[in-house]
């Protein structure tokens, strides 16, 4: 007993292990990777994102071998310029290849394989794609999400909003959801998601769309469950042309 006595002491005598900080950036880029000059140029977008230092990047509006873009894989070309690997959440084939949302990362992956989530009824397909990764060698597994909501109504998307809620909810690692949610806070869609998720409040100015005049803040950042995170910074970035969206940068602490 009293070599168990003094373990447990030994134990609780250790120094707490420090929270992990990860930084997650989001980004809508427009048709596979089209500015608001009307140019595509995905490396132009991936300049933008280096700029934000992020370990995780969350796009919406990929394309991946479509003709439009050039038959090209979007999220492989930008996550390459990052020194990033990609992972594709396809939402519909498009124009020869696919259309959909992406995670690109340099964190080690986390224990299990990438699910992607079908949103159930609506007038276009829509997903959200989960990658489980691990923040830093040995650190706490987390999943990055990724996802774009349709835009018609609140009718029609807020049952995709609960629909996505309750998958994260139900996961067993805590989640960084980001993406395009076509909605403002106030409409039930954002509504379906507060009851249940954490958003994250931006600091500064909080409009993302469009990017040359934001008016709309329709591009969010949630968190679950909240007390696994504590949020150090998170921002909207300027940057009028290389998307019609501005991108998101959000920084936390994951807890062990």
């Amino acid at each position: 007993m009293r070599l168990l006595i003094l373990a447990l002491l030994a134990v609780a005598a250790l120094p707490a292990a420090e929270p992990a900080v990860i930084r997650v950036a989001s980004y809508n880029i427009r048709t596979g990777g089209v500015g608001m000059d009307g140019k595509r140029d995905l490396l132009r977008q991936a300049e933008v994102l280096r700029a934000l230092r992020p370990d995780v990047v969350l796009l919406q509006e990929v394309d991946l071998n479509a003709r439009r873009s050039g038959k090209v894989d979007c999220a492989g070309i930008i996550a390459k310029a990052l020194g990033m690997r990609s992972h594709f959440g396809e939402a519909m084939p498009f124009q020869g290849g696919s259309y959909g949302c992406a995670v690109l990362t340099r964190l080690p992956a986390g224990q299990g394989g990438v699910s992607i989530l079908r949103f159930v009824g609506g007038s276009e397909p829509r997903v959200a794609i989960a990658v489980p990764l691990r923040a830093g060698p040995g650190g706490p597994e987390f999943l990055a999400v990724s996802t774009h909501l349709d835009f018609r109504s609140d009718k029609e998307v807020e049952p995709h909003a609960r629909q996505l809620a309750e998958f994260l909810v139900a996961q067993p690692r805590p989640s960084i959801l980001g993406g395009d949610f076509n909605f403002e806070p106030g409409s039930t869609v954002i509504a379906a998601l507060d009851a249940r998720l954490r958003r994250v409040p931006f600091a500064g100015a909080d409009a993302t769309y469009p990017a040359d005049k934001p008016a709309k803040r329709i591009d969010h950042f949630f968190l679950h469950p909240a007390v696994r995170f504590d949020v150090r910074a998170c921002r909207v970035a300027p940057e009028p042309v290389a998307s019609d969206h501005l991108p998101l940068v959000l920084e936390v602490a994951l807890r062990p």
